[in-house]
């Protein structure tokens, strides 16, 4: 395998531009989504909206829970430390490195030459970011990723199982890709099962995300049947609820379906994790299967 380029965007040059009062909103464009235009294109996201105050890259990313300039600059003052002191600047080519073996182990070559990656201070005031206790990452379109971050004892050290996360993301879409009208809930579930599977594989089940709930056995046999019910349903919105559960739905104008808290990532985990011990397969194995033989070999809703 031709070694796999990690690309870092200097999101920290930007920070420190801002704390000495020169970031703007054309500086967030051009300076740090820039790097990612091709990703933004695919989204159908513009770097600058067409109108005043129109859908942009700067809207999109306030969205998903990244601090932009438009937010108090005291959020950079008091985090930026913090995010370096995680070490995720300097570790973040050891976690690509450690994901590109676990491929090469099982001869594997991962069609990617390169890696784009940015690492970015979160919103405080963020629901993302609070639902998913400051940290959450993008890994859906093969050769960019982001990692979005407000630090704090949680999740200092689980950043680098959430780049795992992400790049696991990236690899399952180089082989199966993501078709945001027609994806269903069953496909999803493999997809977010497949990426946390991956990060416990390589950093351990204590790095694991919060995504994951600790359901009693009550609840995982409802939330089983639920989603068993809905598993052929289609589309980004209606698939949600079954992902995120009732109050992310609400909020975000899907129609509930009666599930707790991440109730589709928890299932999600642990269908993969029935896949893999009645397959014996390993999850880079597991990464490049088709999502229909992950469900039937499971037999998780048998």
């Amino acid at each position: 395998m031709e070694k796999l380029r990690v690309n870092l965007i200097n999101s920290l040059e930007f920070y420190e531009k801002c704390l000495h009062g020169k970031g703007s909103e054309n500086s967030f464009r051009y300076e740090l989504m820039q790097p990612l235009k091709t990703m933004w294109d695919y989204l159908n996201v513009p770097l600058k909206a067409a109108t005043p105050n129109g859908y942009d890259v700067v809207m999109a990313s306030e969205m998903l829970g990244i601090w932009t300039p438009r937010k108090s600059i005291q959020q950079v003052s008091d985090n930026l430390s913090k995010l370096i002191e995680t070490r995720i600047f300097e570790e973040y080519e050891e976690v690509i490195k450690k994901g590109v073996r676990e491929f090469e182990n099982i001869g594997y070559s991962i069609p990617l030459e390169e890696i784009n990656l940015s690492i970015l201070l979160g919103d405080e005031d963020s629901r993302e970011m609070e639902t998913n206790k400051g940290y959450s990452g993008f890994g859906g379109i093969p050769g960019y990723i982001m990692l979005m971050v407000v630090p704090n004892e949680f999740n200092k050290n689980r950043l680098k199982s959430a780049l795992a996360h992400e790049f696991n993301h990236n690899v399952r879409f180089t082989f199966e890709p993501f078709n945001h009208g027609d994806v269903t809930v069953e496909e999803y579930l493999v997809i977010e099962g497949l990426a946390e599977c991956f990060a416990e594989e390589i950093y351990g089940r204590e790095f694991i995300g919060p995504w994951v709930e600790n359901f009693d056995e009550e609840e995982m046999e409802y939330s089983r049947e639920v989603i068993k019910e809905g598993r052929k349903t289609k589309g980004f919105a209606e698939v949600s609820a079954y992902m995120f559960g009732d109050e992310v739905a609400k909020k975000q104008g899907y129609n509930p379906v009666g599930l707790s808290a991440n109730a589709g990532y928890t299932i999600g985990y642990h269908l993969v994790k029935e896949y893999l011990a009645k397959s014996k397969r390993s999850i880079a194995e597991a990464t490049i299967t088709p999502s229909g033989e992950i469900i039937r070999v499971s037999e998780f809703f048998n």
